[in-house]
């Protein structure tokens, strides 16, 4: 049996260089004995020494191993936890030390975990508080050849991390787990040995500095070190020449010039170098191993460069939600999945809100191309030294373990920060002065962006500038919610145009400006989303939604909502992104999201799921219009023309690609029948990279366009996939609304409408809102932000306006009320006015299988059958109700719509089928 085992560590031993094998790994991963001890009593009763009695398998958590306590709530707040455990758990293994550890220095290393305690035997080795790096103790001088238990003492205690509610253990995010996850080891290395091993690439200089840190138990002196290096890109391996060095020292600075062409690491090309560190001397014989890339991101002016070279970064909020384990993956084809579906929607940045990834997570970032910025897991206000010192710690511990990989490029202390601002810059100025090579920033979106940046700052990310940020001139993104902008912000209160961007901003923020979280606009559900739970983390708030929407009577209408509200909200996000990529000097975005937040409150705002799966809203393709390395951009005043003008729009390019692009640009105009309306090409010319560049100007007289109609303008690189498109709506030019005789169009219900239904009359009303405002929302343009729920208490709160909470509209294009009125099954930009002025109408109360024509549908927590344009047959009359008043107001959209609901009330087609009271009517229409 001895020598089975001796056989099976041997298989494990893991070297560090490929000459040597001076460092060996045994593998703690397995079956535990297991304990909770929710009372505290594990010390006093020396259960370190006592045998547990329930076992768990390692890596892993009390979630995946189903321990703790059954949780039956169902909360709508986020995911709910079948098992959920806080507090102290015990973790306990018996191992047998092998011969060749005697003499070693040992340490025991866990991967991640949460505030830990570590006994080998009977004897206490230490703590660690660190909750995003490797957890390291020194076993040396307990662990000796033979039988030994290793007993880990996890505390999961949110009273010991109380830096808000961060998402490296939010129940809104991967939750508050007790366990161990990722490498668990001990490690057997010479008592002399490399402890610390930072590469520090120059680029111009086509050289290393390698900052070495040699513990020395035996007290060498003239330490021997020799540096190995190989490059690997596009699966070849290069060999470098190596070079050695005779230090005196512990701790050294090391140089080593590239004699050959440097490859450098951008997120275009992913060569990577890896450094092996020797230490010759035969008493020691130690090597380490780390991987870098030759690369500098660096700032220029409003920007970032890579490689000397503008950048602009297109990010995605990260947020931890891993449905199937409640924790973060700490393998790296995991991560390189999520990376790579990311790229397919074009993104090359990632947020890490409130946490920092497992090194998996920059392993696949440096092989994916992926520029990261990581936090302190902070969230909050800063008043406490005690926890200011625990952040640092944390930082100076990520900066040791994760910082060599070159995606690591950004550093913030944490997410909306509200106070202790100056106990947070000593903590930044120690993490900078510790290791320059990340950009560092005071935090993301501190004081919802009204602090101006301290000295230290190298970026600034934020949802809004400090100077005029009260208003929409100082806004970095398109919406808000109603708490902390008037009405939202500028998509729902300004006329829709493709002319919005953030100069305003830019031009008075003299460090790179990244848009802080950007989007967050709210999805409907499609409920089978559910059966994809099979994990840790149950859909129990889905399940309640859903519940509600069935309780309403439309639980098939999910799928339609989803797509509808998909749709529009796809395109609000594609408004989002050209707004930052036509601002000149901007410095990038950090979407919220591409993905689903299933928590704070069930925040369904992604194109995709929570597993990173597409809702099937939009494809990469479109989506990758306006969020691409080069993207073409159209600039026009609106979207709603008249025949009588002439359409203008300035073409522009962002190239933010690795290359000068010489082309052609050509465009096509199509209508929605696919035939050309006009087409033509700009001239060849050469576009540089890093830079938003004029192509030409675009003008052409709509008077050949008699009918209303949706056009839509193609710009395209030719032989390429860089394209882009922009719909335009042209309708007829000073209509002259004529009431047919047949039809009374009135504001009020009254005794004279009655009469008019039930002589046989077709009316068509624009009830007076007065009369139904408790009956009905306010209108609202884009989808509600973030979730209903949560901004509408916090709007309470704080006594602001409440958002309608509304996601836009659902219809049938078809339908001959349209015939003269061209449409999506979604919200698009030619109902701004129209949805704007309105006020939809709760029908709750009417029979369950009744369904308006055109349906705005309402949030997932509410579920109310919201009626935006709805008919029925009343007696022998028939009524048609528009809830936006299109006989008061003039935009041409507005008159096309009216001048179509007319001409379908005087059609064959007109023949309502929902018949309804009169006493019902009553009830709807009058308070």
């Amino acid at each position: 049996m001895k020598n089975l085992y001796l056989l099976l560590v041997a298989i494990l031993f893991i070297s560090c260089s490929e000459k040597k094998t001076p460092r060996t790994l045994m593998d703690l991963q397995g079956q535990w004995q297991f304990a909770t001890d929710s009372s505290n009593l594990g010390v006093n009763e020396k259960w370190f020494l006592k045998t547990l009695n329930d076992s768990i398998n390692l890596p892993g958590t009390t979630d995946t191993n189903q321990k703790g306590f059954i949780n039956t709530d169902s909360t709508t707040l986020h995911l709910s936890r079948p098992y959920t455990y806080e507090g102290i758990a015990w973790y306990r293994k018996k191992i047998i030390v092998p011969e060749h550890f005697k003499n070693k220095h040992i340490e025991l290393v866990l991967e991640r975990s949460k505030f830990s305690k570590v006994w080998i035997d009977s004897t206490l080795i230490g703590s660690s508080k660190l909750l995003q790096s490797p957890q390291q103790f020194n076993v040396s001088k307990v662990l000796t050849p033979g039988e030994h238990f290793i007993t880990i003492q996890v505390d999961n205690s949110l009273k010991l991390t109380p830096y808000g509610n961060v998402h490296i253990y939010s129940d809104d995010t991967q939750t508050n787990w007790n366990g161990i996850i990722g490498k668990m080891y001990l490690e057997a290395s010479p008592k002399t040995f490399i402890s610390n091993l930072q590469v520090h690439p120059n680029i111009d200089k086509k050289k290393i500095d390698v900052s070495i840190e040699i513990e020395n138990a035996l007290n060498l002196s003239d330490l021997n070190i020799q540096f190995d290096i190989k490059k690997s890109h596009d699966g070849k391996t290069t060999q470098l020449t190596p070079k050695t060095f005779k230090i005196k020292d512990n701790k050294a600075i090391l140089e080593y010039v590239i004699k050959d062409s440097i490859s450098l690491w951008s997120e275009f090309e992913q060569p990577l170098y890896e450094l092996t560190a020797t230490i010759l001397n035969p008493e020691s014989n130690n090597a380490k191993t780390v991987s870098f890339g030759m690369r500098n991101f660096s700032v220029n002016g409003t920007q970032f460069t890579i490689n000397n070279t503008k950048t602009f970064l297109r990010g995605k909020h990260e947020a931890a939600v891993f449905p199937l384990t409640g924790y973060t993956p700490t393998s790296v084809e995991d991560w390189e999945r999520i990376y790579k579906i990311a790229k397919q929607y074009g993104i090359n940045h990632y947020r890490f809100h409130t946490y920092c990834p497992p090194e998996a997570a920059f392993i696949a970032a440096d092989k994916t191309g992926m520029y990261l910025q990581v936090e302190l897991p902070f969230w909050g206000g800063l008043e406490s030294d005690t926890i200011a010192n625990n952040l640092k710690e944390e930082g100076i511990a990520m900066l040791k373990a994760y910082a060599n990989h070159p995606s690591f490029v950004m550093f913030s202390p944490g997410n909306e920060i509200w106070g202790g601002h100056d106990k947070i810059e000593n903590v930044m100025l120690a993490l900078k002065n510790y290791d320059n090579r990340p950009l560092y920033a005071m935090g993301s979106n501190n004081n919802i962006g009204y602090l101006k940046p301290k000295a230290y700052s190298q970026f600034f990310v934020g949802a809004r500038i400090p100077t005029n940020g009260h208003s929409t001139k100082g806004h970095t993104r398109l919406t808000h919610a109603f708490a902390d902008a008037e009405q939202g912000g500028i998509l729902n209160t300004s006329t829709p145009s493709t002319q919005v961007n953030f100069d305003y901003a830019v031009n008075n923020m003299p460090l790179p400006l990244v848009s802080h979280e950007i989007g967050q606009y709210q999805i409907y559900p499609n409920y089978d989303e559910i059966d994809k739970y099979t994990g840790v983390l149950k859909p129990r708030n889905l399940q309640v939604f859903q519940k509600r929407l069935e309780k309403a009577g439309m639980k098939h209408l999910d799928s339609s909502f989803q797509k509808a509200s998909g749709a529009w909200s796809a395109i609000c996000y594609k408004a989002e992104m050209e707004a930052a990529l036509r601002t000149k000097g901007m410095a990038g975005f950090q979407l919220l999201d591409l993905q689903d937040f299933p928590g704070q409150g069930t925040a369904l705002v992604g194109v995709l799921d929570a597993f990173m799966e597409s809702k099937n809203v939009i494809t990469t393709e479109a989506w990758k219009q306006s969020c691409n390395d080069i993207t073409l951009l159209a600039e026009f005043s609106k979207y709603c023309w008249t025949n009588t003008e002439s359409f203008q729009a300035q073409i522009k390019i962002a190239n933010y690609s690795d290359a000068i692009v010489d082309t052609v640009i050509d465009w096509i105009i199509k209508d929605e029948n696919g035939n050309t309306f006009k087409q033509g090409s700009f001239d060849k010319q050469s576009f540089i990279n890093g830079e938003l560049l004029d192509v030409g100007t675009l003008t052409l007289k709509l008077d050949g366009i008699d009918t209303a109609k949706k056009l839509t303008l193609n710009i395209t690189i030719p032989n390429t996939s860089y394209s882009n498109s922009f719909p335009i709506w042209v309708y007829p030019s000073n209509q002259k609304i004529a009431i047919p005789e047949t039809v009374l169009v009135t504001n009020t219900f009254n005794s004279t409408t009655l009469s008019s239904l039930k002589n046989g009359k077709n009316v068509l009303l624009f009830p007076d809102f007065d009369s139904i405002e408790t009956k009905s929302v306010a209108g609202h343009f884009p989808p509600d932000f973030w979730n209903y729920g949560m901004f509408k208490s916090i709007s309470e709160s704080v006594k602001k306006p409440i958002s309608p909470g509304t996601l836009g509209i659902l219809t049938n294009p078809k339908h001959p009320i349209f015939n003269n009125f061209p449409t999506d099954y979604h919200t698009n930009w030619q109902w701004f006015s129209i949805l704007k002025e309105s006020r939809p109408i709760i029908l709750d109360e009417l029979n369950k299988a009744f369904l308006p024509t055109v349906q705005v549908i309402d949030n997932l927590e509410r579920n109310h059958k919201l009626g935006l344009i709805f008919e029925f047959n009343v007696g022998k009359g028939n009524l048609l109700v528009c809830m936006s008043p299109l006989n008061t107001t003039q935009t041409p959209e507005t008159v096309q719509l009216y001048q179509s609901i007319l001409n379908y009330m005087i059609s064959d087609n007109f023949h309502p089928k929902q018949a309804l009271k009169y006493s019902d009517l009553e009830t709807l229409f009058n308070n």
